[in-house]
Parts: C-alpha cells; sequence; structure tokens
C-alpha cells in the first residue's frame, strides 16, 4: 500500500493548452492553466489563467491572475488581477482587485473589508446638478 503524504513540495500542476478537463482540479501548489476546464478549480496558494485558457465553473485560490476567460464565481482570498486580455463573466469576491486596461468584468464584486470598512448606503450622500456653464444638457458635477 502506498503511503501518502499532504503538502508535498515541488512544483504545482501545468495545464497544457491542448488538455481539457471535465471536473474538479485541485491542488495545494500553484496551478497554471492554459487548457479548458468544465468544473471547480481549487488551489491553496497561485492560480494562473492563461491567455489561452477557458474555464466554465468557480475557482477559488489565495492569488488569482486572470489573461483567458472565466464564466463562473471567483474567490480569491488574497488577490485577484484581471489583466488586459482576460474576460470575466461571473461573481468576484476578494480583499484586492486590479482591473487592467482592456480587462472585460461583467458580474458583481464582493470585497470583504471588516467592520471598520463598512459603510451603509445611507452614509453616502451624493448631490448631481447640471454645471451652470456646461455647453450640453449632458454635462453634471457629482458633490
Amino acid at each position: 500500500m502506498m503511503d501518502v503524504k499532504k503538502n508535498l513540495p515541488g512544483p504545482g500542476t501545468i495545464i497544457g493548452a491542448n488538455v481539457k478537463i471535465a471536473g474538479t482540479l485541485q491542488d495545494e501548489n500553484e496551478i497554471i492553466m492554459h487548457g479548458k476546464i468544465e468544473g471547480e478549480i481549487i488551489s491553496e496558494k497561485n492560480l494562473i489563467i492563461t491567455e489561452t485558457a477557458y474555464v466554465k465553473g468557480p475557482i477559488s485560490a489565495e492569488t488569482i491572475q486572470v489573461a483567458g476567460q472565466v464564466h463562473g464565481s471567483i474567490t480569491a482570498t488574497g488577490k485577484l488581477e484581471i489583466m488586459p486580455t482576460g474576460r470575466i463573466f461571473g461573481s468576484i469576491t476578494t480583499k484586492d482587485l486590479t482591473i487592467r486596461s482592456g480587462a472585460v468584468f461583467i458580474g458583481k464584486s464582493v470585497m470583504p473589508g471588516g467592520e471598520n470598512a463598512l459603510i451603509e448606503e445611507s452614509d453616502i450622500k451624493e448631490t448631481v446638478s447640471p454645471v451652470s456653464n456646461a455647453k450640453s444638457n449632458a454635462e453634471y458635477e457629482v458633490e
């Protein structure tokens, strides 16, 4: 019988551009995704979705970089970065979000930040008024 150990040191998982997976992909180390997956991706560390990658399903990791296409929810316990070629269609939850120019994000974002970061919607006051010297009716100021 083989002795199975957890948390083995070494490289993580690399999925090639011509690989198609249906199911769950899980690694305690880094995952680099070049191919296609219909299913869940879980990493304890980094997850890199490259330009050639397509993911349909939920993904979660500490740090996530998206340069390919994701259709599903994303949970990054640390940082999420959407690169210029990245396309996300779904909800995201992260503490640190970077969206590069050219990236596409269609969905809902949640950024948990603790009790001190919570602001009630009723505490936000915004006044919109037309600009007095505006050349058209489409110019407004937000105070």
